[in-house]
């Protein structure tokens, strides 16, 4: 592939590209090649001003389902003056125990896809995000290239996909591990219901919805996972079969996030979707929502914090039975049973409950309903306890 293909700025700066000491890894979904490049004499880039950091670039390949390859520039900014860009045991499928620095990806349409901060490997944090308005600082200069003894800030920006229908930041087929080693940043609750509405309305889902809806006549439970392709579009797996109270979700399906089922019986989303959507969370950090159709209704389960979400399985795990689906334990089934009299026996009034519960437990884990008008909304509750002792329960929507 000749350079001149693509519209990397690093171009510009690169001396050639060490096609010898390609390195290809084996991914999640399928190949990756990093190709290092070797820079102009005199040049230095950098994603940060401290020049003590060095920057190292490769060409990144990640092979799509269809076979085909995307094509990235991988930045390895780093203080250690050990790294060599050639060395064949490092790469972005397993970054190891010991990088300290930064990892950033520029996408072809020179949008960076991600950029983060490491420490021996582990992630302390998105480069230039803030977490408290789940967004990035697209002011800062993020990039900087030095010819000599002059530095100029480049028009290179951080522009990551973190937009309804697309994968948060680093969140790609086949990288998405090494990118979060840890738990991925928690997402602001309103901005996940206001990406929920938005995959509603994409075909995938509306197809993959119908084909359930169609089946559930059989009066037992059906399962399709939705998957992220790298053109955007949305795939779906084959339809899995369950029974009256239960059905299993595909896991394997490449580029999963979600997945839909139904409740033949009418019934709200239940304890073991609860613990069914952490699980799957857990096993794949893309996998994040879970859509439940109940009685003409519409719910979603959404993990907006899986290292919460984690803590609150840990320290109140499901009571298992055989012959029942896993439930909360007695002191979480408790505080459910205590504010049902309040909330109504309905659907929706036995799903405020347990969002009450969940946020008053930290769990991590965001309910939403659709609405008439196909969006969904988050529903949380607010307590408030009055000067005579009883506890009035309202609505808190999103802004």
């Amino acid at each position: 592939m000749e350079h001149n293909n693509l519209n990397f700025e690093a171009f510009a700066f690169t001396e050639h590209i060490d096609w010898g000491n390609a390195i290809v890894t084996n991914g999640t979904v399928g190949k990756s090649i990093e190709v290092p490049l070797i820079l102009k004499a005199n040049t230095n880039t950098n994603v940060v001003t401290d020049q003590e950091y060095k920057t190292h670039m490769r060409l990144l390949f990640i092979q799509g389902i269809d076979g085909t390859f995307n094509v990235f520039n991988v930045v390895y900014t780093t203080k250690d003056d050990s790294f060599n860009s050639s060395e064949k045991s490092f790469n972005i499928l397993d970054i190891g125990s010991k990088y300290s620095g930064y990892i950033t990806i520029q996408k072809s349409d020179t949008k960076i896809a991600f950029s983060g901060h490491y420490e021996k490997g582990k992630l302390l944090g998105l480069h230039n995000f803030d977490k408290d308005e789940n967004k990035t600082n697209k002011l800062v200069c993020t990039y900087y290239v030095t010819v000599g003894s002059y530095t100029k800030c480049s028009s290179w920006v951080w522009y990551p996909d973190y937009s309804p229908g697309n994968l948060p930041p680093g969140y790609m087929p086949g990288i998405s591990g090494p990118i979060y080693p840890e738990d991925p940043p928690p997402v602001d609750p309103c901005t996940a219901a206001r990406n929920t509405s938005f995959i509603a309305t994409d075909n995938g889902y509306l197809s993959a919805k119908a084909t359930i809806m169609q089946a559930s006549a059989d009066g037992n439970e059906h399962s399709i996972t939705l998957g992220s392709a790298f053109n955007g579009e949305y795939t779906q797996s084959p339809m899995n079969n369950g029974g009256t109270n239960g059905v299993q979700v595909n896991q394997n399906w490449p580029g999963a996030f979600g997945a839909m089922h139904n409740h033949p019986n009418n019934s709200p989303l239940s304890s073991g979707d609860i613990y069914a959507a952490v699980t799957l969370n857990k096993n794949n950090s893309d996998f994040t929502t879970s859509f439940i159709f109940t009685g003409g209704e519409t719910y979603a389960i959404v993990v907006t914090d899986l290292a919460a979400a984690k803590a609150f399985v840990e320290a109140y795990p499901a009571d298992i039975s055989p012959t029942y689906p896993p439930e909360f334990p007695q002191v979480i089934f408790d505080q459910i049973q205590q504010v049902r009299d309040k909330l109504g026996e309905s659907n929706e009034g036995r799903t405020k409950g347990i969002a009450l519960v969940l946020d008053n437990n930290n769990a991590g884990i965001t309910l939403m309903k659709q609405d008439n008008d196909g969006n969904f909304k988050r529903i949380k509750i607010q307590q408030t306890t009055n000067s005579d002792g009883s506890v009035t329960f309202s609505p808190a929507p999103c802004n």
